[in-house]
Formats: structure tokens, sequence, C-alpha cells
């Protein structure tokens, strides 16, 4: 995949994501290169977006609203304690099942 490519590709998942900005910041844009320049494969990024906002909501469920996520920077974390080669394909789709039943997408319009 071109670089070009990966970059928009990390920045919708992050800008479909719940709780998101409607635009990419410059920063964001600098650690999507982070992640391509990593190798940083698209599913785990994915999946890392998925499982975030997963436990987000379920956090907020049991305390209150959170304040939005103003960056990529926030799925940083979860992603790097990703092992892509470790993820259990049944668990990736579980997630994402889950996240597609509980975010019914209003960014997609």
């Amino acid at each position: 995949m071109k670089r070009t490519e990966y970059l928009a590709e990390v920045i919708r998942l992050y800008l479909r994501a719940p709780d998101t900005p409607a635009k990419a910041r410059r920063r964001d844009w600098a650690i999507a290169t982070t992640l391509y320049q990593r190798e940083i494969p698209l599913r785990t990024v994915a999946h890392a977006i998925r499982l975030a906002a997963l436990r987000r909501h379920l956090r907020d469920s049991r305390h209150g609203p959170l304040e939005p996520i103003h960056s990529l920077a926030y799925y940083r974390t979860v992603i790097d304690q990703m092992d892509p080669v470790a993820l259990d394909p049944t668990y990736v789709d579980y997630v994402a099942w889950r996240y597609q039943i509980q975010f019914a997408d209003p960014k997609r319009g």
C-alpha cells in the first residue's frame, strides 16, 4: 500500500471513531506517518481504535461522559500495546462486530 493511501486510511479510521473531531490536525498526520514508518498494519490500527472506543464507552456508562478525543495520540498507546502477529482473528472479528453494533457511524452520512 502506498504511503498516501495508508495515511488517508488511518486518518479516516480515526475521524470516524466516536468522540473524535471532524478534521485531523497536523499532529494526527505526523502520528499516522510514524505508524506507517513503523509498518503497523492497518488492521492493527483499526482494531486498536475499535477496542479503545468500546473501552471508553464501557467506562462512560459507569462513570459519566468523558471529554472528546482531540488527537490520534489517544489511540497510540493501545496501538503500541498490540502485537499484530498475536492478534486472535476471532477476537478481532468480535471487537469489530461489537463496535459496529455499538456505534452506528453518524459521520458516514
